[in-house]
C-alpha cells in the first residue's frame, strides 16, 4: 500500500537523523601535477585520509595533469566557486593577488627556514587577506615545498650572468622571471609549461629554469646539456579552497581537513628536499649531463634582486616589499 510505503520512508528518515547521519560532501580538487611526483602521491593520501576520518561524509574528487586547465586558469576557477580546492604556485595566485609573488623574487633567501617563517608569518599575511575578502579564496597550508629553481642550458655552461647574454630562456608568463632574465641579459620567452619539452627539444629556447624534481619528473634532462645550480628563485606552493565551499562544511570536517593538509605538507618538505639530492645524483650518473656546482651566485643576484623589486614596486607594493624585506632581516637577527 502506498501509504504504508510513506510510512516505512518516513521512519528510515527519522532513524536517519536520530543517528546524526550527513549527506555526502563531494569536492572537487584540481592540479597541475603528473602521477609519479611527490606533490601527486600526498594529494592522494590526505584525500584519502580526509574520506577515512569524515566516515565518508566528505569525498574529494581529484582531477591531476591539467584536466580542468593551467594552474592559473584554476585559481580563477577556485575564486568563482566552480572548483572547491586547488594546488598553485605562489606565483599563479599572484595574477589575483600580485604581492603573492613577493616570495618569488631572485635571490630573496638564504635558506627554507626564513623563508617558511617569513611566508606563514604577519608579512605576508596581508596578501593572503586580501584573496579571501577579494577572491573568496583561503589557504589550507601557506607551505608546500617545492624547491629552489636551477638553470637548464643546451649550449654552454653558465657561471656569470655575462654568459647568460643573448640567451633565450624559457620563463612562466609572469612578470618576476620576465624580470629576473632581463637584468641577467638574456631573453625572456613565454612559453606554455606543457610545450617546454618540445621547445627545449626543438631549439626554440637555449635554456629553462625549474625546480630539480620538476626537471627530473618532466625529463628536461634529456634535451639539455647542463644543469646550472643557481639557486635563484624559491618555488613554495600553496593548497588553496574555496571560502564558501569550507564554510558550507561542519566544523569538525573543516578541522579535519585542516590537519591533514597540514600533515601533507609537513611531509612534502621532508620528501621533496630528500628526493631533490637523490634526483640529482641519478641525473648526474645516468645522463649525458653536466652539473655546474659553482655558479657565481653574488653577481646573479646583483644583477636582479633590486632590479626586480625595483621593477615591479607598484605591481607588489613598495611598502609590502619592505615589510619583507624587514621581516626576512629580523628573522636572520633572531
Amino acid at each position: 500500500m502506498i501509504w504504508r510505503g510513506t510510512l516505512q520512508a518516513c521512519v528510515a528518515a527519522a532513524m536517519l537523523l536520530a543517528t546524526g547521519a550527513h549527506a555526502e560532501t563531494v569536492l572537487r580538487f584540481g592540479h597541475p601535477n603528473v602521477a609519479g611526483e611527490i606533490s601527486s602521491k600526498l594529494y592522494d593520501e590526505f584525500v584519502a585520509r580526509i574520506a577515512e576520518r569524515t566516515d565518508g561524509e566528505v569525498t574529494i574528487q581529484v582531477f591531476p595533469g591539467e584536466q580542468l586547465g593551467k594552474e592559473t586558469e584554476m585559481v580563477q576557477q577556485l575564486r568563482d566557486g566552480v572548483l572547491d580546492m586547488t594546488a598553485a604556485s605562489m606565483a599563479a595566485t599572484s595574477t589575483l593577488v600580485p604581492a603573492m609573488e613577493i616570495p618569488s623574487a631572485p635571490f630573496l633567501w638564504q635558506n627554507w627556514l626564513e623563508a617558511e617563517a617569513v611566508i606563514s608569518g604577519a608579512a605576508m599575511q596581508p596578501a593572503f587577506d586580501e584573496l579571501e575578502e577579494k577572491h573568496n579564496i583561503i589557504p589550507l597550508t601557506k607551505i608546500w615545498y617545492w624547491g629552489w629553481r636551477n638553470f637548464t642550458l643546451s649550449e654552454k655552461p653558465v657561471r656569470t650572468p655575462a654568459d647568460m647574454a643573448g640567451l633565450k630562456i624559457r620563463v612562466p608568463e609572469s612578470p618576476v622571471w620576465v624580470e629576473m632574465i632581463r637584468g641577467i641579459g638574456a631573453a625572456p620567452t613565454p612559453i606554455p609549461f606543457s610545450d617546454v619539452y618540445t621547445a627545449l627539444q626543438q631549439g626554440t629556447v637555449d635554456g629553462q629554469e625549474n625546480p630539480i624534481p620538476t626537471i627530473y619528473a618532466r625529463k628536461f634532462y634529456e634535451v639539455q646539456s647542463y644543469i646550472v645550480m643557481s639557486r635563484h628563485m624559491l618555488q613554495n606552493n600553496l593548497i588553496l579552497m574555496n571560502k564558501d565551499s569550507m564554510a558550507k562544511l561542519d566544523p569538525r570536517h573543516q578541522r579535519i581537513i585542516l590537519e591533514e593538509v597540514g600533515a601533507a605538507s609537513a611531509k612534502m618538505t621532508l620528501l621533496q628536499q630528500r628526493a631533490e639530492e637523490n634526483m640529482l645524483k641519478e641525473i648526474a650518473e645516468t645522463a649525458d649531463v653536466t652539473i655546474v656546482d659553482d655558479p657565481d651566485r653574488e653577481a646573479f643576484a646583483e644583477a636582479t634582486t633590486e632590479a626586480v623589486f625595483a621593477a615591479l614596486a607598484e605591481r607588489w607594493g613598495a611598502d609590502r616589499i619592505t615589510t619583507v624585506r624587514e621581516n626576512i632581516s629580523a628573522t636572520r637577527g633572531q
